[in-house]
Order: structure tokens, then C-alpha cells, then sequence
């Protein structure tokens, strides 16, 4: 009974979210038509940042699909005004803990062991907590280091749940406002979302992009320790590296940011064109920097298996972006499933630019303003789902790139991988 309520509250609490939006915006809308063109974009702007924080307060207080999907937009500078995306970034590194009796209990439950007879060691505080699961350092009784994933107990209950009442939100607000129309997102999201849920699944995508991308210099994926994967606990060895994020840790391992750079687009470069398997998950915090400018990739819980056809059109449009080649770039859209209301080159390079070009993480507002005025001027008006997942990779390169100052765009260093493709 308690379970029930609980649930109807969440859907009430995101059904009164939604319409609180969806009314605020269209006042906005009247009021907008009123004023002078300074004042109605300084109008749009505050309910933007209303709105934002008020979702950031949503995702935060259920958690779950919500800080996933949250986590999701806050890198979609593509679809989303700036003030979603600055506000919702901070989802990364949102997401407290559950306490440690709770993390003792799923352990012991999946293995049907005491936590003793499993680790030698076990540290109750853990090394990261994100919107699903939690992460632990161990250790094995045969001395090696270890780390331990452990599912949220209640998190998949939730996320069936907060996967209808996105979808039922979503299509109520492409129903009556067209331009509004992110159903496609959430479409991925919902279908991508449940698979990491199944830590044995998670398992056999680690191993097998580990095994695709052994022979590749620079790029280590942990090895899944056998024998401890259940569907909901999930043990990988350690991997002693410091995060990307953090610069003075960082360059003391890698020095050289340009090499650094070049060795995280070509393990994304790999997966993508050359395997047509790949982490669709990318974010700063699954990856780690080790001595000598070596990359670990973590977290294969998001792994997306590319179509043939999906990985040449990419590998079309990276050519065609790099080249600035408009003519490829619409055959590449087209291949794809893309469609763009303007495929005139120079409204073609403009939308383009925005999308896969470095950007400095501290560009001023009115940088970011004059790049979603140009993109609202040409919007993508449909991207497939493998699209949106590979838009979420190229958001993490450049973002990289930018950060490590390297002189080229991801498309440029992705090139290499886009001809092999091509080729083969």
C-alpha cells in the first residue's frame, strides 16, 4: 500500500511539473509578441532558467530515470536553450548515496553469501554514486583490488514507472506544441535506459569492447572479474587513474593534453566506426587518466550496437564535416534519417559548426545566445535514435577537445576512422 501511494505521488509530482511548464511557457509566448526584441529574449531567458532549476529540483528529488534523463539533456547544447544545459551539467555529480546496510543487503541477496566470505575487504564508503547504482572498492581473497557496482534495490521498479510517465508527458506537450517535440529523445531514452539495468549484460558488453580495443595504445578497459557478476552486483578490476576532470592530477600523468585528447577520439573512433559497438553513456566521470597519458573507459552499462548502415552514413557525415562538404553532409543527413529544414551549404555549415565544433567551456552567454539563434534558424527537425546516442559522444570530444585546448575539431581527429570505414 505504502509502495502504491509512494508511486502515485511521483507521478503527480512530474504531471504537476510538466503542466507547471507547459503554462508558464505559453504566457511567456503572449507576453513575448508584445515587447521589443531585446526585451522578449531577455523574457525567454528568465523563464529558461526558471524552468531549468526547477527541473534540476525534480531529478535530484527522485532520482533514478530522472537524474538520468537530466544527466542526458544537460549535454544536448543542440536541442536545449543554455540554461538547461548549464543547470541540468550539474546532475553529474548530484546523486548521495545509499547508505551501506542497504549495499550489504543487494550483495548478500545476489550471491547468496555473507559479504565476508566474498571480499576480503570492503570499503562501506563508496568511490561514486550515480543515478542507478553505486560503486565500492574491494578486495578479493586472492589479494586483487576490485571494484563492486551495486544496483539501486529499488531503482527498476522506478524507472518502469518514470519511463510511461515520461513518455505520456512527452507526447501530451509534441501534441500541442509541434516545435516542443522531443519525443525522439525520450524514445532512446526509454529504450536504452532498462539495458542498464541487467548487470549481466553490462558484463558481456564490457568484455567484449575490452577484448575490441586491446590492441589499441593508450586505451585500457577493466577486466570483469568472473565468477562475480550477478544481475544486479557487478565486480571489474581496479584501475588506478585519476579523473579528467581533475587538471593538476590530470596533466602530472599526461603533460601532453593534445596526446591525451587524441587518445580518448581514438577509442570512441574505434568503437564507433570500426566495431559498430560502443559506450553510449560518455561523460567525464567514466573516464579516468593514468600514468603516461593512458585512458581507462568505465561503465559499459549504455553500450549501443551500431546498424551497417547507421555506421557508414557517421562515418559520411564526419568526412563531409571535416571536408565542409555540404553536398556529403546532405547525402550523410539523408543516409541517416536526418532531416534539416534548410540543406543550403551555408545554413547546412552553420547548423553543423554548432553541433560537432570545439566550443570553450567558459564561452560568454551572449556566444552561447548568438549559437542557439542560429541553430533555432535551422533546427534539426528529426534525428533517429542511434543519432541522438552519437550526438552524446561528440558532445563529450568536444568538450574534451575544448578543455585540452587541441587545435582540432572531433570531426578532424575522428577522420581517420571515418575513411577506414569507408573503405572497408
Amino acid at each position: 500500500m505504502f509502495e502504491t501511494v509512494q508511486r502515485l505521488r511521483r507521478s503527480a509530482r512530474v504531471a504537476r511539473t510538466g503542466a507547471r511548464i507547459y503554462l508558464g511557457y505559453k504566457r511567456t509566448q503572449r507576453r513575448a509578441r508584445k515587447l521589443p526584441p531585446a526585451e522578449a529574449e531577455a523574457a525567454w531567458t528568465a523563464r529558461h532558467e526558471q524552468f531549468a532549476e526547477l527541473l534540476y529540483r525534480l531529478a535530484t528529488d527522485l532520482r533514478g530515470l530522472y537524474i538520468k534523463s537530466g544527466q542526458f539533456i544537460g549535454t544536448r547544447t543542440d536541442l536545449l536553450p543554455e540554461p538547461y544545459t548549464r543547470s541540468l551539467s550539474r546532475l553529474q555529480d548530484a546523486v548521495p548515496p545509499h547508505p551501506f546496510p542497504v549495499v550489504r543487503r543487494t550483495i548478500e541477496e545476489q550471491f547468496g553469501e555473507a559479504l565476508e566470505e566474498l571480499f576480503a575487504a570492503f570499503d562501506p564508503e563508496p568511490l561514486a554514486s550515480a543515478s542507478l547504482a553505486q560503486v565500492h572498492r574491494a578486495r578479493l581473497p586472492d589479494g586483487r583490488d576490485v571494484v563492486v557496482k551495486v544496483q539501486y534495490p529499488e531503482v527498476a521498479g522506478l524507472v518502469r514507472l518514470d519511463v510511461r510517465n515520461l513518455k505520456t508527458l512527452v507526447g501530451i506537450v509534441a501534441r500541442l506544441e509541434p516545435n516542443f517535440d522531443y519525443r525522439t529523445v525520450v524514445n532512446e531514452i526509454a529504450s536504452q535506459v532498462p539495458l542498464e539495468l541487467d548487470f549481466e549484460r553490462e558484463a558481456e558488453m564490457t568484455r567484449r569492447v575490452r577484448e575490441n580495443l586491446a590492441h589499441l595504445p593508450g586505451v585500457v578497459v577493466p577486466a570483469v572479474v568472473d565468477g562475480y557478476v550477478r544481475p544486479k552486483v557487478l565486480v571489474t578490476e581496479y584501475v588506478d587513474g585519476v579523473r579528467l576532470l581533475d587538471a593538476e592530477r590530470r596533466d602530472a600523468h599526461a603533460p601532453d593534453r593534445a596526446a591525451l585528447a587524441e587518445a580518448i577520439t581514438n577509442a570512441y573512433g574505434h568503437q564507433i566506426m570500426v566495431d559498430g559497438l560502443f559506450q553510449a553513456d560518455p561523460h567525464p566521470g567514466n573516464i579516468l587518466v593514468l600514468p603516461g597519458g593512458r585512458v581507462a573507459l568505465l561503465d559499459f552499462g549504455l553500450t549501443k550496437e551500431l546498424p551497417e548502415t547507421a555506421r557508414r552514413g557517421f562515418a559520411r557525415l564526419v568526412l563531409g564535416t571535416a571536408n565542409r562538404d555540404p553536398a556529403m553532409i546532405v547525402a550523410a543527413f539523408r543516409e541517416l534519417g536526418v532531416r534539416v529544414r534548410n540543406e543550403e551549404p551555408e545554413a547546412l555549415l552553420g547548423t553543423l559548426a554548432i553541433l560537432f565544433e570545439p566550443r570553450p567551456i567558459d564561452a560568454p552567454r551572449a556566444e552561447l545566445r548568438e549559437r542557439n539563434r542560429a541553430l533555432r534558424s535551422n533546427p534539426v527537425e528529426q534525428i533517429p535514435g542511434d543519432l541522438v546516442l552519437l550526438g552524446r559522444v561528440i558532445g563529450l570530444l568536444r568538450g574534451v577537445c575544448a578543455s585540452l585546448g587541441t587545435p582540432l575539431s572531433p570531426m578532424q581527429m575522428l577522420r581517420p576512422y571515418a575513411e577506414r570505414a569507408l573503405a572497408g
